[in-house]
């Protein structure tokens, strides 16, 4: 036997020793709700209980299946199945034998452990983010060293900018703990995967940085094309990451890059390194844009189309660091929340033109 082969069948009689063990508990769980010793033995010990079996029940299926077979997206699914399956049978002997018993939150408990295993799963298997074409380190000191040439004089920004940030993203952050559950459950449901992507862009004086995103596409979404620039109606997007762009929910994590100084509320728009490279083949004025922090909000993305060109882009982030202030970016983060979830939901042929007449602004020379 090739040792390759004997290491893997170790491995998959050690998975199935675990499910054996796994099951043996849910099953003494089950038996003894027909004993009144049960009645000693509170809710919450029973759900907490639950929940780390049914845990370490669909990771070890989840395991066993990929040392068993080739490794399958589906398993991840067929795991929580197969969990919560097992818990609604040990559900229903709670009931039949224990009425009082916290049946309903005993089974949320197990299919709640039963999503964790193979998430967890999931993400050790394929990583818990996705660092799609990170850019080589030569284009990393070529895109840093033009900017040193390019850039221009460094900008000082409003002093209390910062502060502001800071309190806004850590407050934000805390409020969207919902949606970091709700968005990372529908992401994984639909593909299996990292929940976060990592799209390495250009930050402040020409330096390279890892934007946080939540994955709204495929995995290896660029494996055909290389990297290139997302478009609208992308057919490599997740039928849920349609949904996130359009309300531009995808952007939430980009929190954590304000909170660690990476990125600020407002400023311009992140771009990936590697296209920013190509752009300053071309236009080297285009670093002139990094003289500040990347925002969450742009004034480019809020008063212009979607495809607007690279030195469009330059035009609205040069006006945007000329006339920049705290009542401006306040201003521009009402007008990209009202553009996100009301305009672009409406039959406006232009929503943006609608915020560049709100804000008062007329399109700079390109």
């Amino acid at each position: 036997m090739k040792p390759g082969m004997k290491s893997r069948n170790i491995k998959t009689a050690a998975w199935l020793l675990a499910l054996i063990l796994i099951l043996t508990s849910i099953l003494w769980i089950g038996v003894t709700s027909f004993q009144p010793t049960l009645e000693s033995i509170n809710d919450p010990v029973i759900n907490w209980a639950n929940f780390l079996i049914f845990t370490l029940l669909s990771f070890s299926i989840v395991r066993l299946l990929n040392h068993t077979y080739q490794s399958k997206t589906v398993y991840y699914r067929l795991a929580f199945f197969i969990t919560l399956a097992i818990g609604s049978i040990q559900a229903t002997l709670l009931f039949i034998n224990q009425p009082t018993c916290g049946v309903l939150s005993a089974l949320l408990f197990s299919a709640a452990g039963g999503f964790l295993g193979s998430f967890i799963a999931a993400n050790i298997t394929l990583g818990w983010a996705e660092n799609n074409a990170p850019p080589s380190p030569e284009i990393k000191k070529q895109v840093f060293d033009v900017h040193q040439l390019h850039m221009g004089p460094k900008v000082r920004m409003p002093a209390c900018k910062r502060l502001c940030d800071i309190v806004c993203a850590f407050i934000s952050l805390i409020l969207s703990i919902p949606i970091w559950i709700i968005v990372s459950v529908l992401i994984w449901w639909e593909d299996p995967g990292p929940i976060l992507f990592v799209k390495n862009s250009v930050g402040r004086n020409g330096i390279n940085f890892k934007q946080l995103k939540f994955r709204s596409m495929v995995i290896n979404a660029e494996k055909d094309t290389g990297p290139i620039s997302g478009y609208e109606k992308d057919a490599r997007q997740l039928s849920f990451g349609s949904v996130l762009r359009k309300t531009a929910l995808d952007e939430v994590p980009q929190l954590i890059n304000i909170l660690l100084g990476d990125m600020s509320y407002v400023g311009p728009r992140p771009q990936r390194t590697v296209l920013v490279h190509k752009y300053l083949e071309t236009l080297p004025q285009f670093a002139a844009r990094h003289s500040v922090r990347p925002g969450l909000a742009g004034l480019a993305q809020v008063v212009d189309t979607y495809d607007i060109t690279p030195r469009e882009k330059l035009s609205w982030d040069l006006l945007y660091i000329q006339k920049a202030n705290l009542w401006l970016d306040l201003r521009l983060v009402c007008a990209a929340f009202y553009l996100v979830f009301a305009l672009r939901w409406r039959s406006h042929p232009e929503p943006e033109l609608v915020i560049r007449r709100w804000l008062n602004f007329t399109k700079p020379e390109s």
